[in-house]
C-alpha cells in the first residue's frame, strides 16, 4: 500500500555540506512492511520451527541478531518479539500473535565510510564491528524518542523511527551530518 513519507516536507534529493567530501548517503526506505511476531516462552520452540518451514530458512537469528533472506529480513528484537520485514506471514493465534507496524515507523538507510562514527554522535551504543558486528540489531534512543537500528553490513544500517518523531529526527540527522558531507538519495 502506497503511504505519504514522514519526512516529505525537508526531504531534498541532492549533495549536501560544508565538507568537500561525501562520506555519507541517506535513503529514505519507501513502503515499510514490518510485521512483529510476539509469542509465549513454551510456543517459542513451536514458533522456531514454523518460521524455518514456512520462510525457507536455516536458523532463526539469536537475541539482537537478524538474518537476510532472499530481500526479506527477520530480526529477533526481544527474546519473544520479531520483526520480518518485506513479507507478510500468517500465523496461527495458538502459536504466536501478528501484528501489521508497517505505518507506525518510518524507516532510513544510513551507508559510508563514516557511518558508524556518523551514528556513534548520536546512539548510547558501542557501534565498533567487534561489539556490533554485521546483522546486528539494537532497540536504543536519539533525542529520548526509541529507534531501532539494524546493522545490514560494514558501514551500513537501517535505522526505524517511530512515524511522528521521523521528521524532527531527520532534521536532527542532517545537521550533524553536515560535517562528514552527505547525500540524499531519492527513494
Amino acid at each position: 500500500m502506497l503511504r505519504h513519507s514522514a519526512l516529505e516536507a525537508n526531504y531534498n534529493v541532492g549533495k549536501f555540506s560544508n565538507s568537500k567530501k561525501q562520506t555519507l548517503t541517506f535513503k529514505e526506505i519507501k513502503n515499510l512492511e514490518i510485521t512483529q511476531i510476539a509469542c509465549w516462552p513454551e510456543k517459542l520452540d513451536e514458533l522456531n520451527n514454523l518460521l524455518i518451514k514456512k520462510l525457507n530458512i536455516n536458523n532463526i537469528p539469536a537475541f539482537n541478531k537478524g538474518i537476510i533472506f532472499e530481500n526479506n529480513s527477520l530480526w529477533r528484537m526481544e527474546p519473544l518479539k520479531l520483526w520480518l520485514l518485506n513479507r507478510e506471514i500468517e500465523i496461527s493465534e495458538e502459536i504466536a500473535t501478528t501484528l501489521d507496524m508497517s505505518h507506525a515507523f518510518t524507516g532510513i538507510e544510513i551507508k559510508g565510510d563514516s557511518s558508524t562514527l556518523f551514528l556513534n554522535r548520536h546512539l548510547p551504543i558501542d557501534l565498533r564491528n567487534k561489539n556490533f558486528p554485521n546483522l546486528s540489531s539494537a532497540s536504543t534512543a536519539i533525542h529520548h524518542v526509541s529507534v531501532k537500528l539494524f546493522k545490514i553490513s560494514l558501514n551500513n544500517y537501517c535505522l526505524y523511527i517511530p512515524r511522528g518523531f521521523a521528521l524532527s529526527i531527520w532534521e536532527i540527522l542532517l545537521e550533524t551530518a553536515d560535517q562528514f558531507g552527505y547525500e540524499v538519495l531519492d527513494r
